[in-house]
């Protein structure tokens, strides 16, 4: 059996949540981004999501998502994913729903995905320290108009 052909990812999206219907297998990607912001370092991004889109993917693949702080290319997380993708005349599709990624600092971190050792592509997310709101102070207190 030949092995399977390199896919080529057409999309590639972080997001808060991807929620797949049932009835259709449809993808909603709520709340896409490409910062996250934190009140303090180091942290742990509670929950996110990664949505893959490939073209010219047919058979089986061990996927592997690596979080990578770009700084000085520390591997921050791993984590393999087996897929079969079974027509190669639609596109294939990763949606994973992950949590528990440690963040040591603020910076630049790649998401980048590889099948098996061969890398297919990467994206950027900038982490960056969140500034707490600060109280009003001095103006004028909002009014409820006059009828």
């Amino acid at each position: 059996m030949a092995a399977a052909p390199i896919p080529n990812v057409v999309a590639m999206l972080l997001c808060d949540q991807i929620i797949n219907e049932a009835g259709t297998n449809k993808k909603s990607l709520i709340g896409v981004f490409d910062y996250f912001f934190s009140l303090a370092f180091p942290t742990i991004i509670q929950r996110f999501a990664v949505y893959v889109k490939m073209a010219d993917a047919v058979g089986d693949y061990l996927f592997k998502l690596r979080v990578v702080k770009l700084k000085d290319e520390a591997l921050i997380a791993e984590i393999a994913i087996q897929a079969k993708i079974a027509a190669d005349n639609q596109y294939g599709e990763l949606a994973l729903n992950l949590g528990g990624i440690p963040l040591p600092e603020a910076g630049k971190y790649e998401i980048q995905l590889y099948a098996g050792e061969e890398y297919l592509h990467r994206i950027v997310m900038n982490v960056l320290l969140a500034q707490p709101p600060q109280p009003m102070t001095g103006g004028q207190q909002w009014q409820q108009p006059r009828k």
